[in-house]
């Protein structure tokens, strides 16, 4: 029966470094030989996946928190947070000095507070600055700043934001100050801990990417599966025929998960697509 798999990126498909277990393109790429669709579903914007990624081979991407969605060369999904729920957002964040980054398909847009935010982490971490990709990572996402007055169109065309706190307030302040405006999980950032969060537009999720991308290819529910690692995926593995949790995953997302596999660096994605006999049990 032919299945439409879902897979976030960090922690999943990749470390927090970029490195690509051997075990993951072996195991996609013979998924793919037997029929089954595959879908990256990552919160990552979509101008920050990579084409090292990307050249493993899927049928499509799902990004920016389920906002943007590519079936093959179809763009079906592009949906974006409200304008006036942007800047409210923007307005309130700036007020307690939480950095944001403003993601669009094409270009993420960083605030004064989010640079600084940065700097003091790698001010605190001086090995990081020897992580040529965590460098590269740093440098993507800061490389465009917002202005200090902002034009209207700034605001324009955000599928998704991201935020980190401070001191002052909390995750959960952010969450009641936005309410039920938007979708709002606990971050996956690098380096950001448990607080930073991400906003997406309502109604908008990895969950609704999974019922859409099924919907597109006429695959019931019942034949997909996802694998996630962290609170932004939560929906994903809820709304999933089969959603499971990778070893290193949150013990939130566990908990509710179908299974739990092994770790991303112990062949958790190749072992999970043994296990549901999406792929022969072969040599890594």
């Amino acid at each position: 029966m032919r299945k439409i798999i879902f897979l976030d990126i960090d922690g999943t498909l990749t470390g927090y470094d970029g490195w690509i277990p051997p075990s993951v393109s072996t195991a996609c790429r013979s998924a793919r030989s037997k029929g089954h669709l595959l879908y990256i579903c990552s919160g990552r914007p979509r101008l920050f996946i990579s084409k090292e990624i990307l050249d493993i081979g899927f049928d499509g991407v799902i990004s920016a928190g389920g906002a943007y969605i590519e079936a093959g060369n179809n763009i079906i999904l592009n949906a974006m947070i409200p304008v006036e729920t942007v800047i409210n957002i923007t307005n309130y964040l700036n007020l307690h000095k939480c950095g944001f980054l403003l993601e669009k398909s094409y270009i993420a847009l960083s605030s004064h507070f989010l640079i600084t935010y940065w700097e003091n982490i790698i001010e605190g971490n001086p090995s990081l600055k020897r992580d040529i990709k965590f460098i590269d990572f740093i440098n993507r996402i800061t490389e465009n700043q917002l202005p200090e007055n902002p034009e209207p169109y700034h605001y324009e065309g955000i599928n998704k934001m991201v935020f980190m706190i401070n001191n002052e307030v909390s995750f959960d302040d952010v969450k009641q100050a936005i309410g039920i405006n938007c979708e709002i999980f606990r971050g996956s950032v690098p380096y950001c801990g448990n607080e930073g969060g991400e906003i997406g537009p309502p109604g908008i999720h990895k969950g609704s990417a999974v019922e859409r991308i099924a919907e597109y290819h006429g695959i019931s529910l019942d034949d997909t599966i996802a694998f996630g690692d962290s609170d932004n995926d939560r929906k994903m593995i809820e709304r999933a025929g089969i959603g499971i949790a990778m070893g290193n995953a949150s013990a939130d997302l566990k908990t509710i998960a179908d299974d739990v596999t092994n770790s991303f660096d112990n062949d958790g994605i190749f072992n999970g697509f043994v296990k549901y006999g999406l792929i022969s049990e072969m040599p890594v």
